[in-house]
């Protein structure tokens, strides 16, 4: 069985924490899967089956971007950080480290050289996320009209964001309005049931949201059917 170095620090990174968690596991089984060189042999399909949960090639990209190195016309992932965290400096005269060279050379990666984003891309992005920083506050100016409670704001935030993953969009402030009275309804504005309800549909990969099944009170009314009906009226249950 092999044992591989594990950061346990790794919950406390903004990369990791700003992911959704499809793609939290996504990179955790990589880290596992990898080989000895840190490549990865593409598969997203096995990735689904083996996480549970479904994958976009799109997203997985836009959140790993930064953390590889795409390689072998894409077929292939080198994980940049790697060999430095299992390994540190490769020795030549190691044999076990042989085989990692070997396979470093043989798709030309420059393991100790991850590439920088240059000033010219770093003042794009961060004009982007100042873009993004604006419209965020100008989409929670324009819920708290009818959301007050914060809580309940983040969550249909969590939600938007979710549907923004999808590229799918509410067309208006009413159409919006509308899916948050859906929420209160199904919930029966109860936030506890209403974070489960979101839950589960990010977690199933729905486009929309439904009622979760109250099971107990499933079994109870099954358990009343199951009572003969001369002892119903007895015990009020018509």
């Amino acid at each position: 069985m092999a044992k591989r170095f594990t950061d346990s620090e790794k919950w406390k990174k903004p990369f990791i924490r700003n992911m959704k968690a499809p793609y939290k596991l996504l990179w955790l089984y990589i880290l596992d899967e990898c080989d000895h060189a840190g490549i990865w042999q593409v598969d997203l399909e096995v990735a689904q089956i083996k996480i549970g949960e479904r994958l976009s090639l799109d997203l997985a990209l836009q959140y790993l971007g930064s953390k590889i190195l795409q390689i072998d016309g894409g077929e292939k992932w080198f994980i940049y950080d790697f060999i430095e965290f299992q390994y540190g400096a490769l020795n030549p005269d190691n044999r076990a480290h042989n085989s990692v060279i070997n396979l470093l050379n043989k798709y030309q990666i420059d393991y100790k050289n991850k590439p920088l984003t240059s000033p010219l891309q770093g003042a794009m992005d961060k004009d982007k996320d100042k873009d993004k920083d604006k419209d965020k506050e100008k989409e929670k100016a324009e819920l708290k009209k009818f959301i007050k409670d914060l809580d309940w704001l983040n969550l249909v935030i969590e939600w938007l964001d979710y549907k923004k993953d999808r590229k799918e969009t509410y067309k208006s402030l009413k159409s919006t309005e509308a899916m948050y009275e859906k929420l209160l309804s199904l919930s029966n504005n109860d936030f506890d049931t209403a974070k489960k309800i979101i839950e589960s549909a990010i977690a199933n990969n729905y486009s929309g949201f439904f009622a979760i099944e109250n099971k107990k009170q499933k079994q109870f009314i099954q358990q009343v059917q199951e009572v003969p009906s001369h002892l119903k009226k007895v015990l009020n249950f018509e």
